[in-house]
Formats: C-alpha cells, sequence, structure tokens
C-alpha cells in the first residue's frame, strides 16, 4: 500500500494497539498523534512522532495534511464526535474511527464530498468484530435462521472507553432488553440473568441484553427469524456500577464523568489479581445445523486496536468502494479473520460444530 496514515490517539489505550498492529501489518509511514508526542515509541523508522491538539483545528489540519488515510482512536466518542472525520474530508483523505455507529455514520455521510471518500466507522470490537464474526461465520451456515451472540470477559476500562459505554444507551447504538424476531426489533423481550455458565467464558458471568444496530443490520441481510445478543460481565462491582452509572450519568457532564471514574474502579477491582481477557462466541443455527465461533482476546483495548487497524490497512490498500461504511459491511470476512488469526490480540479464534450446549461450561474455580 502507498502513502502515511495518520492515526490520532497514538498513546492511548486502543491506539497504542491499533500502532504496533499497523506496523505489523507492513504499513509504510504512520503519522502517529498524541497531545505529548514524546509518548509515541519512535523505535520503528515507519514511525513519525507528531503533537497534535484534537480541540485545536489548525493543529489537527496539520496533522492530517498529506496523508492517504486518517485513522481515528481518540475518545471519548461522545466528546470527538465528527471533529477528525471533518479534518480528514478537509484533507481529502480517507478515514477510518474505532467508534460510531448510526449517529457518527450520518454525520459523515453528510459531509461534503463523501460519497468520493472512503470511509470507515463502526471500526472496534462492538460494535465491529461483533457484526465482522457472524459475519464470517454466516458463511458456513448459508440457511442459517437463528443467531446468538455472547461479548465480555474480565477486563479494565479506560475512562473514555467507561464514558462511551456508560452512554450508549442514548446513543442510537441499539436497545436493551431488545431481541430480533421475524424480521423486526421486538422491545423488553429478553430480560438480564446472573451467575450464567457460557461455554469458553472463564466462569459464571451475568448477561444483560443488547440489540445493536450493527445486529440488526445483520440479522436483517441474512435473513434471520431470531437474534439474541448478550454483553457478559465476570465479578461483581462493574454491573453494580452499570446500574449506578446510568442513573448518574443523567446528571449532566458531570454525572457521567462520575459514573465513568465509579466504573473504572469498578472493573480494575473485579480485574485485581485475575486473568484479563474478552471473549466474543457467536451460534448460527439453520435446518441443517449449526456452527460456533469463538475468539478469545486480550482484552478490549487490544482487540478494537486490531479491529481498526483492519479497516485503515483495507482503506490505505484500496481495497474499499468510495462511500461510509460500517467496518462489519465493508472488509471481506475472510480476509479480516485471517487478520485476526495472526494478531497478537487473540489468544484464540476457531470455528467448531453446533450446537454450542454441546459444550461444557467452564466451571467456577476450574483454571
Amino acid at each position: 500500500m502507498s502513502g502515511t496514515i495518520a492515526l490520532l490517539g497514538a498513546t492511548g489505550g486502543v491506539g497504542r494497539h491499533a500502532l504496533a498492529h499497523l506496523l505489523a501489518w507492513t504499513v509504510d509511514t504512520v503519522r502517529a498523534g498524541s497531545r505529548d508526542a514524546r509518548r509515541v515509541p519512535t523505535d520503528d523508522p515507519r514511525v513519525r512522532a507528531c503533537p497534535v491538539d484534537l480541540t485545536d483545528q489548525g493543529s489537527l489540519d496539520v496533522f492530517c495534511a498529506g496523508c492517504h488515510t486518517v485513522v481515528n482512536c481518540a475518545g471519548p466518542a461522545v466528546t470527538v464526535g465528527d471533529t477528525v472525520a471533518r479534518a480528514a474530508a478537509r484533507a481529502g483523505a480517507a478515514y477510518v474511527d474505532a467508534a460510531g455507529d448510526d449517529g457518527l455514520y450520518r454525520a459523515v455521510a453528510a459531509l461534503p464530498g463523501a460519497a468520493d471518500r472512503v470511509a470507515v466507522v463502526s471500526a472496534g470490537m462492538m460494535p465491529g468484530l461483533s457484526g465482522l464474526l457472524p459475519a464470517y461465520l454466516a458463511g458456513q451456515v448459508p440457511d442459517a435462521r437463528r443467531m446468538a451472540g455472547w461479548v465480555g470477559g474480565r477486563d479494565g476500562f479506560t475512562p473514555g472507553a467507561a464514558r462511551d459505554f456508560l452512554a450508549v444507551g442514548d446513543g442510537g447504538y441499539g436497545e436493551p432488553l431488545a431481541a430480533w424476531r421475524d424480521g423486526a426489533r421486538r422491545s423488553r423481550t429478553l430480560t438480564a440473568r446472573a451467575g450464567v455458565a457460557v461455554p469458553f467464558f472463564d466462569e459464571p458471568v451475568l448477561l444483560q441484553p443488547y440489540l445493536s444496530t450493527e445486529t440488526e443490520r445483520l440479522a436483517g441481510r441474512l435473513g434471520l427469524a431470531e437474534a439474541d445478543w448478550w454483553s457478559a460481565f465476570a465479578g461483581s462491582r462493574v454491573p453494580a456500577a452499570l446500574a449506578d452509572g446510568a442513573r448518574r450519568a443523567t446528571d449532566g457532564p458531570d454525572g457521567l464523568a462520575d459514573a465513568a471514574r465509579a466504573l473504572c474502579r469498578a472493573a480494575e477491582l473485579d480485574a485485581f489479581g485475575r486473568p484479563r481477557y474478552q471473549v466474543l462466541v457467536v451460534e448460527l443455527a439453520g435446518p441443517t445445523g449449526s456452527r460456533v465461533l469463538a475468539c478469545r482476546g486480550v482484552g478490549a483495548n487490544a482487540l478494537t486496536g486490531a479491529a481498526v487497524a483492519i479497516g485503515a490497512v483495507a482503506a490505505a490498500a484500496g481495497d474499499l468502494r468510495p462511500g461510509v461504511h460500517h467496518l462489519a459491511e465493508a472488509v471481506d470476512p475472510g480476509w479480516a479473520v485471517d487478520r485476526l488469526r495472526a494478531s497478537p490480540a487473540v489468544t484464540a479464534l476457531h470455528v467448531e460444530d453446533g450446537p454450542l450446549d454441546r459444550y461444557e461450561p467452564i466451571e467456577e474455580g476450574v483454571a
């Protein structure tokens, strides 16, 4: 591929993983942007450390100028919005964002000349891999009628990620407790369940149903009759912090910031002295059988860094058609899964015959 990739947020929780993946996947040059450029690792000659302030339009324009592709890993997404996308558009560059869904998609699509440039949003773990991995599995179950998915584990939060996670209920990403039934979203179909043993997870987890717009689009494309999706949380403090955070987040920016700090503390306490992990499990079933995909990663930041790098490599290589896309609907699933199998963020990725309940859940206390 040719041209420079400009990576904003290169020293953050997601950005440092994205940078490592881009370098491993042999990009030409990465302009690594951070408010403090001294923190950017520059032991690779392809990395150019650049100071950049995304709140300063002039600084952002200088950072984006002359680049082929601009990649945004800065957050929180609820405050960044389409700021970086507008700078990429002014520079005439392709754009890839680790965050965003329908709202950011609409904002980027409304920019002048959007139909003539490549832009990819929703290039994270969820949304992103949570749509891409089921799309890959669908190639092995062409008659699929039902889907169930689980994502989560025991992990930490960065402050920005915590704010985005708490704001997701109001961001147009989807609906809690909803499910896909007979071609449409059905509200209040499912309920939260505690202490559930799910195969491929290390321990019993709290399951909270959440139907994202990404899952809705996938279910519609595949013609599914049913689709359930669950967020899985190990430990007791994060669920309690989420319940309290939903209330505090309604108190405005200060309440959201306080709730985000509390969520970060809860996640650290739940993860203390325990292995950190993230798991995505998907089952697709049809009249002729079912298949199960299980992907295990070292953490949400690392998996998101891998996902956004997949989008950036595809954009920089010229493999995507002009226009605005969601990652899961833009790149070839087989190509993306091959990348993930070679990623240091992924410790296991395999596809097995279903049904899921043929696999023994890991009992609590068993390593």
